[in-house]
């Protein structure tokens, strides 16, 4: 196909040669593109009185003289040709020439003679002088001669080419590759299935027009089933034969060249291929040109990597690495920029080679980390850093280069981040830490939340600080060492910070701190310098701050994270936005990203930051009454590490709840008060974000230990985060438990108040509950009718069915009848019989708000209140406001606008 011109031509010649005329034609074109074929046609076109003599150039034969003469006349009559001779240096002899000339123009004078060469370019020197002859003295011989050479290769005998450059009687033919319209002619000729038309334009593209290659591709896929869409050539088939073939028959040494290209890519320079294989620059240049010419190549590069992997396919892995450290070199010493070096060096290491480096590799290295990690390739800045350390020599450098690598890891994976710092741990037990790396390492220790290990570090900078006696402020960024007897009720002490469970510092949480974070989170970019104050600002904003500010700011992180590709910087914001919706009452939410946070840690069971989104998981699910899932949590393997963490007392806190809710109260007050053990030997006790106290408090009420539970309770009102709304009204609830039945009525209600403002409505639950059995105590049934119902409403609200199932029992009679009844078909008759401001005004009297409280949150006056509710309850045929059905919210679909 495509080749009609070409075969006109040589059937013309062969016709005008007939006639009496001597011609000669030179077929030119790259391997693959059909001389060969083209000249063996020849041979079918002639008849009985045509003299065919045919010779093959062979590179084994190059250095034989007169080998490929000797194939000529071996196919002519026996005598017809005189013996041919060459000198004992190989040169022929001008009168041995004579005669041959002489002979084959006796022959041309019978009949018609016919000499086709193949691959001329590899014929010896000396059959090359009496080809020349031939062209030099055939004008009136009737006598065809065609030649086959490539596009790009000289002969041995450089004046042969400029020989029949000048000769008039010398025609040339150049094949050129496929067009995608040829090869879709081609592959519809082919036996055998045909190719749909995007497949055959592929067959294009990967062939390069080709049509060896694409004949080799045609047939490969005559034997792939007929239901693949996706074709692919066979790793070692016929197209990758093919393609070696088409290497081997464009000149020396070209697999080497197509490694360098590979390994080189859109570095390649012709001096830098040169360089390479140790030939000059322009034989480089001529071989890419020899390859491009035949579709192997297009340019400097693979067409399709089908093509590359079948050249690399054939090239010995350590034989690449080699090529790829001498690329690194060559691209060192140019200055070439440090992400391509380094690339490099990767490739030279993971193909398995030996890396004699040079000095300045592992600063490479680290420098192209730096680049990476600006354009979001987390994983080949991981490669880098890795293989640094494997390449330093240098056990400080090493710290530098483990600590970091810890700080690149956490984005994708916490528990191999974790175990990165073992190293630099260890050789900080051993004393020879060096001063200036101690800082870093326990800013990201803490930054894990491992403030155990993070206080032996901060230890050991206090201790080089007292030792240099100059009486300076600490100027590394932190306090100093947490006193370990910090456990001492109501002490106070500084406090480490990190992302995954630190508690903020000491004094944090005032208005102006917090509208400072809340900027801050609107304005920083997220990196790994700004993690750790991100993450800082974010607890600011939960528990000192307005907790839904800070759910929306979890959000646009999460989003950040994903578009950076840190999957572990997601699960992070993920873990931190639970714990806010958590700290808000939307369990079922807190669930679905605590679940969302685990998700994303390819190791769960080996890293202790997991254990902050288990802890909101656990505590969500014991809420919601999901006691099996929280048990099958509760099997699930943690990290050796979880309880040196923050993360730890999270878990141990969670962990506690559980217990306490399926009544394993002694183990509970245990888990309670080891977190208070070691949040205060830590220096991190804020009862704003662990109210450890109350919660072991709660259990010892409950076993009867009422002196024990007072005496924690004041230790939290002493404390400063005790100002703070949700600390203070946990702290009143359980203060109420041992007052006297007025001042406890006071209490609750003071705590309820403090807990309407935080945001917590699980908790405010609580106290609404105690308040409605404060008031039954001392006989106010109808307003802790009330109040039952507000607490039930609330805990159904947040999804808490373990709070709504401790507290139907206190439900009034007609509450848990209308509760047992048929919730459906009471809300579709709601739906027709209640206006949208009807059902707002019945959703908050059946919650127990007082006529005037309603007026307040709807903004309207008492009066509508009362018209509302009469016309309620006529169409709800009851007489009084107890009468309203206690999951009366439940059937609105406008609850939103009461809350």
């Amino acid at each position: 196909m495509e080749r009609e011109p070409e075969v006109w031509a040589l059937r013309t010649a062969l016709g005008e040669c007939r006639g009496g005329a001597a011609r000669i034609l030179v077929i030119e074109g790259a391997a693959g593109c059909g001389k060969s074929e083209l000249i063996d046609s020849l041979a079918e076109w002639a008849d009985e009185d045509d003299l065919v003599l045919r010779a093959f150039g062979s590179p084994t034969e190059r250095d034989l003289p007169l080998g490929l003469l000797r194939q000529l006349t071996g196919d002519a009559p026996a005598g017809a040709f005189p013996e041919v001779t060459a000198a004992p240096d190989g040169t022929p002899q001008v009168s041995a020439m004579r005669e041959f000339q002489a002979a084959l123009e006796r022959l041309s004078a019978a009949r018609p003679v016919v000499i086709s060469v193949d691959d001329v370019h590899h014929a010896d020197s000396a059959s090359l002088r009496y080809l020349l002859h031939i062209v030099r003295h055939s004008r009136s011989t009737r006598m065809l001669l065609v030649l086959t050479k490539p596009l790009h290769q000289d002969t041995q005998d450089a004046s042969f080419g400029t020989e029949l450059l000048r000769s008039r009687n010398v025609r040339r033919i150049r094949l050129r590759r496929l067009t995608p319209e040829g090869c879709r002619r081609v592959a519809a000729s082919t036996p055998g299935p045909t190719p749909r038309e995007a497949l055959s334009d592929e067959l294009h593209v990967i062939s390069g027009g080709n049509p060896l290659l694409l004949r080799a591709l045609l047939e490969e896929h005559r034997s792939t089933p007929a239901t693949t869409d996706d074709f692919r050539p066979e790793q070692g088939g016929l197209f990758g034969q093919a393609v070696l073939t088409c290497l081997r028959h464009s000149g020396p040494r070209m697999l080497d060249l197509g490694a360098a290209l590979a390994v080189l890519g859109d570095a390649y320079t012709p001096e830098r291929a040169g360089r390479l294989l140790g030939v000059p620059a322009f034989s480089a240049a001529q071989s890419v040109a020899s390859l491009s010419a035949s579709g192997v190549l297009s340019g400097h590069r693979f067409p399709h990597p089908h093509t590359q992997t079948a050249v690399l396919d054939q090239v010995p892995a350590k034989v690449l690495a080699g090529l790829h450290l001498r690329t690194a070199e060559l691209l060192h010493v140019e200055g070439e920029s440090v992400t391509k070096v380094a690339g490099h060096l990767l490739d030279a290491a993971q193909l398995g080679g030996s890396l004699t480096v040079p000095p300045w590799a592992v600063g490479v290295l680290r420098e192209a980390t730096e680049d990476l990690l600006t354009h979001s390739d987390l994983g080949r800045a991981t490669q880098a850093l890795e293989l640094a350390h494997e390449l330093s020599g240098d056990e400080q450098q090493r710290v530098d280069i483990k600590t970091r690598l810890a700080a690149v890891t956490w984005r994708v994976n916490p528990g191999r981040a974790e175990k990165h710092l073992s190293a630099p741990l260890a050789v900080l037990r051993a004393g020879r830490l060096a001063s200036e790396r101690l800082a870093p390492l326990a800013e990201l220790l803490t930054c894990q939340g491992r403030v155990a290990e993070a206080g032996e570090v901060m230890s050991e900078i206090l201790r080089e600080t007292v030792a240099g006696s100059t009486g300076s402020p600490d100027r590394t960024g932190f306090g100093t060492r947490p006193d370990r007897t910090a456990n001492t009720p109501g002490a106070r002490t500084g406090h480490p910070r990190g992302p995954g469970g630190g508690t903020p510092e000491q004094g944090a949480g005032s208005s102006t701190e917090t509208l400072a974070a809340e900027r801050f989170l609107r304005t920083v970019a997220l990196t790994d310098d700004t993690l750790e104050p991100v993450m800082r600002a974010l607890r600011a904003v939960t528990y000192f701050g307005r907790p839904e500010r800070a759910a929306a700011c979890c959000r646009e992180l999460i989003a950040e994270a994903e578009r950076q590709k840190a999957p572990a910087w997601q699960a992070l914001f993920s873990s931190a936005l639970g714990a806010v919706l958590l700290r808000l009452s939307d369990l079922s939410a807190a669930e679905d990203y605590a679940r969302r946070a685990l998700d994303c840690l390819p190791e769960q069971s080996s890293s202790a930051f997991a254990g902050s989104p288990a802890a909101t998981l656990i505590r969500a699910r014991t809420l919601m009454g999901d006691h099996a899932a929280v048990a099958r949590q509760l099997h699930q393997p943690v990290a050796d590490t979880l309880f040196k963490s923050t993360h730890g007392l999270s878990y141990l806190r969670a962990r506690g709840h559980y217990l306490m809710a399926t009544h394993q109260l002694h183990a509970a007050l245990g888990d309670f008060l080891e977190a208070g053990r070691l949040a205060g030997s830590w220096g991190v006790d804020r009862p704003a974000v662990l109210p450890w106290r109350t919660d072991a408090a709660d259990v010892l009420f409950r076993l009867g230990e009422t002196q024990r539970a007072r005496a924690l309770v004041d230790q939290q009102f002493a404390d400063p985060d005790a100002r703070r709304p949700w600390v203070r009204g946990i702290s009143l609830r359980l203060r109420a438990v041992t007052s006297d039945p007025r001042q406890r009525l006071a209490l609750l209600n003071q705590s309820a108040d403090e807990l309407g403002r935080s945001g917590d409505r699980v908790e405010l639950a609580r106290t609404l509950a105690d308040l409605s059995r404060a008031l039954r105590a001392v006989s106010e049934p109808v307003r802790a009718d009330a109040e039952i119902r507000k607490a039930w409403n609330l805990a159904r609200e947040c999804g808490a069915e373990a709070l709504c199932e401790e507290f139907s029992p206190e439900l009034g009679p007609e509450d848990r009848m209308r509760r047992r009844g048929a919730p459906e078909e009471f809300c579709s008759d709601l739906d027709t019989k209640l206006s949208d401001s009807e059902r707002r005004v019945a959703t908050l009297a059946a919650s127990g708000y007082t006529n005037r409280e309603i007026s307040l949150k709807l903004h309207i006056t008492v009066s509508t209140v009362e018209q509302h509710l009469t016309r309620v309850y006529r169409k709800l045929n009851i007489t009084r406001r107890q009468d309203l059905p206690v999951d009366l919210h439940l059937s609105v679909s406008t609850a939103e606008a009461v809350r």
